[in-house]
């Protein structure tokens, strides 16, 4: 069975979406003929940790890890952040206030000019060192690396320059400009980091995309280097996991569940004018409304939920571990999906949409036109709206608490079978196999 090195910085003992997509190739490639071994971070500050995911994995798995400085436990320090607070987030939802003190300041200038590609930039030397001995100690067949964090590509082209290996380059997320990397570098930092995107783009075997939008963000800063080695492979659910679960008794009402972080522009405010407009027409159902938010959600926006007078009707389950948001997300009625109206998000498809699918509940996306928005309209799954149509969201709200289908509801059962995670390790195992000298 060839093997595969799978460099990936979100790995279980870590939490979050992040995770989701390497975990589950680790866990079905050996079903399509490649065995693969891990090598990810040790003692890694991970934004949220869910150690129920460990036992997806193979029990004789090889798991690498190499030691990183991880620079976000000075940040918490030097912020009067309180030890374990959620760093992602902080970074990102920080309100007026806080951009203002002279400690955040000087940290966003340090992570924006000193941190290229990204905070993890420690790991790049103690992963490829490590990596270079699994590659000759295990006999390594092929390289995988996922990102973000975009460090991980860098491992990837070093440890495929000194092997000769075959490298895929997997992107999550697109990289420069992208809604969780920094908007604005120094022109020195900014040409570093452009021109390691550039390398990893030329050097990479082939390149893997969750969507299009993301493909094409990449792109329109290379466009010189499209060709046939991009391919499109989405994120998707694992009916195993659903299958699995015990969901939450059903309780009255109507529940509207979104899983998953929340913050910064990635925000609810649209969507409370809607509910509160309702609420002035005395909308039948409202109510019965609940609004459940399963996740890290940033201090500003429940400050401004709780503001608002239809604030009792959302409620806010902090962090728990996958299988617990899968049984709220079986226990619901509807599911709600936020991107934000910005150019880079016309090609975010979160990975939570999947799961909403696997779930087969309806989908209510404030979302702009672009990939979710296709996704969702083509295959019926509910209504998308502008994420700023304050009268749009309150009229698909109405649908939704009336029980009326979505537009082409009728196909929303033929998607099921297209996003499940192990269908999609059979294509990735595929694209592997192509890569394989012997063309198997």
């Amino acid at each position: 069975m060839p093997r595969v090195l799978i460099t990936t910085y979100y790995f279980p003992p870590a939490g979050g979406a992040g995770v989701q997509r390497t975990l589950k190739f680790v866990k079905y490639l050996r079903e399509f003929g490649w065995e693969p071994l891990v090598l990810t971070a040790r003692d890694a500050d991970y934004p949220a940790f869910d150690n129920t995911l460990q036992d997806e994995l193979p029990a004789d798995i090889k798991i690498y890890r190499a030691p990183l400085f991880e620079p976000y436990r000075l940040y918490r320090r030097f912020t009067g952040k309180a030890a374990g607070a959620a760093t992602d987030i902080a970074v990102l939802t920080r309100d007026e206030q806080s951009r203002q003190k002279m400690s955040e300041r000087i940290s966003e200038w340090i992570r924006s000019a000193l941190f290229v590609p990204d905070a993890r930039m420690t790991w790049l030397y103690p992963a490829c060192n490590l990596g270079r001995k699994i590659i000759r100690e295990e006999k390594i067949d092929l390289l995988f690396s996922s990102a973000p964090p975009y460090t991980t590509h860098l491992i990837g082209r070093k440890l495929k320059q000194s092997s000769g290996l075959p490298w895929v380059a997997d992107f999550r997320d697109s990289w420069i400009g992208w809604l969780s990397t920094p908007q604005w570098r120094p022109a020195p930092a900014r040409a570093l980091e452009r021109r390691m995107e550039h390398r990893v783009l030329t050097e990479a075997d082939r390149i893997l995309t969750v969507s299009s939008g993301v493909q094409e963000d990449l792109l329109s800063r290379h466009p010189g280097l499209r060709d046939v080695r991009w391919h499109h492979l989405p994120n998707g659910f694992d009916a195993a996991d659903l299958a699995g679960v015990a969901a939450r008794p059903k309780e009255p009402g109507f529940t509207l569940i979104y899983t998953g972080s929340m913050y910064g522009n990635r925000n609810p405010r649209a969507l409370l004018r809607a509910l509160e407009k309702l609420a002035e027409e005395r909308c039948p159902g409202l109510q019965m409304l609940r609004i459940r938010l399963v996740g890290r959600v940033g201090e500003p926006i429940l400050q401004e939920i709780a503001a608002s007078p239809v604030g009792h009707l959302f409620e806010h389950i902090p962090y728990v571990t996958h299988t617990a948001s899968l049984q709220y997300l079986l226990a619901a009625d509807g599911a709600l999906l936020i991107i934000d109206d910005a150019p880079a998000n016309k090609g975010i498809v979160t990975g939570k949409i999947y799961e909403y699918i696997g779930a087969r509940l309806r989908i209510l996306a404030l979302a702009p036109e672009g990939d979710a928005a296709d996704l969702i309209r083509s295959h019926g799954l509910g209504w998308c709206v502008p994420p700023t149509d304050i009268a749009g969201i309150a009229q698909a709200l109405r649908q939704m608490l009336a029980g009326n289908p979505p537009e082409n509801a009728h196909r929303s059962e033929q998607a099921w079978p297209l996003f499940e995670r192990r269908e999609q390790t059979r294509q990735l195992a595929a694209l592997f196999n192509q890569l394989m000298p012997s063309g198997r």
